[in-house]
């Protein structure tokens, strides 16, 4: 029966495979490398691809439509997700730190939309159109932790014991989740709707910068100590478990992506970016050692496929990067220095860290999108 299907399945895919993509190979390895997919995907599953809308071009399409006379990005149209919030939300999110009282406090979502605005600016300069998903260090999630009450009240177990005590304890619990509700989970499904339904580009790349877990003592209490880990990487979508897998949202997202045409060029790109965040960061490739991550055969080293919410929504073309452990006694002495030269309106370092970061994503989208001697 499982070979039936397979052949079932490829037989079904034949229109698409001259696009170059074997779809039982990329179920093999990347998309469920660790489940038997060909024993549990159903056939009404497989229905859900021909009614999506694809609207995104290939970079091939792209440069056979610019003409010799016009910018080397003319056509392009690339979203921009400056990933996380900042601002007053980046303590909820668990992106906000400082080591010392002096330093100026390290917010992810503030550190990428200034990186997120270098790479605009010079792709448009370039010819490109260029959307972010976010331009302030607020939500685009319009729904407030309150309206999440109902179903955070399912995830917070009722106090078996009633006092003030365990009353207020609930009440702090319910605030948590319904924040992280609001400006994490809800926050990503949000961004992927707009990038679907209103930006609609030829591709998304979603901009963060990557962190260690703190180290922890001996007497197991978190040290906000800043560690020697240092390396980067970039995710494509993939890599589903057996528990994601047998979630049908889920199983189908899959089949979304792997059929509509996203999958080469999420590939091409996503090798891109591994190839120049490595040649500008001079960092080594990040390493996943469980199973909710696989590197791909053939491409970057710092190319990983992940089955993380945005990746897995976003119906374009998408890749997030990762690089630096912001936490690094490495990096964090440069990130103080980008940060306090902003503040200060001084000139930028020719090894400014933001910097660096952006010319990174240039080089790559160049690389994928720009002229091409044939």
């Amino acid at each position: 029966m499982v070979i039936l299907f397979r052949v079932f399945f490829i037989s079904l895919c034949l229109p698409l495979l001259a696009l170059g993509l074997d779809y039982s190979s990329e179920l093999d390895k990347r998309y469920a490398p660790y489940v038997d997919w060909a024993a549990q995907l159903e056939v009404r599953d497989l229905e859900v691809a021909s009614a999506v809308e694809t609207w995104w071009r290939s970079p091939e399409v792209i440069r056979a439509a610019r003409r010799d006379s016009e910018l080397p990005l003319s056509g392009l149209h690339l979203a921009l997700d400056p990933g996380h919030i900042g601002g007053v939300w980046a303590e909820v999110e668990g992106r906000h730190f400082k080591i010392n009282p002096v330093d100026l406090p390290v917010r992810e979502g503030e550190l990428v939309l200034e990186v997120a605005g270098i790479v605009k600016d010079a792709l448009v300069k370039m010819g490109a159109d260029v959307t972010l998903v976010r331009e302030r260090n607020v939500p685009v999630n319009p729904r407030s932790p309150e309206a999440y009450f109902s179903e955070a009240a399912q995830r917070v177990p009722i106090p078996e014991v009633v006092s003030w005590a365990s009353f207020l304890e609930y009440g702090a619990a319910l605030r948590r989740v319904m924040k992280h509700m609001s400006v994490v989970s809800g926050e990503l499904i949000e961004r992927a709707r707009i990038v679907n339904e209103v930006i609609q580009p030829d591709a998304l790349i979603s901009l963060h910068i990557n962190a260690a877990p703190w180290p922890v003592g001996k007497d197991g209490q978190v040290k906000y100590e800043l560690v020697d880990s240092n390396h980067s990487h970039v995710l494509i979508f993939g890599c589903l478990s057996d528990a994601e897998w047998s979630n049908r949202r889920q199983r189908e997202q899959l089949v979304i992506k792997l059929t509509n045409g996203s999958a080469m060029i999420e590939r091409e790109l996503g090798q891109a970016l591994g190839v120049s965040i490595g040649q500008f960061t001079q960092l080594p490739a990040s390493f996943y050692s469980g199973r909710n991550a696989i590197r791909l055969e053939g491409c970057s080293p710092y190319l990983w496929a992940r089955n993380l919410l945005l990746l897995r929504y976003v119906q374009c073309p998408t890749v997030l990067l990762e690089p630096y452990i912001a936490n690094c006694r490495i990096t964090y002495p440069r990130i103080q220095q980008a940060l306090r030269n902003r503040q200060a309106n001084r000139p930028l370092s020719d090894d400014d860290i933001l910097l660096e970061y952006a010319s990174a994503v240039v080089q790559a989208i160049v690389a994928v999108y720009g002229p091409h001697d044939d």
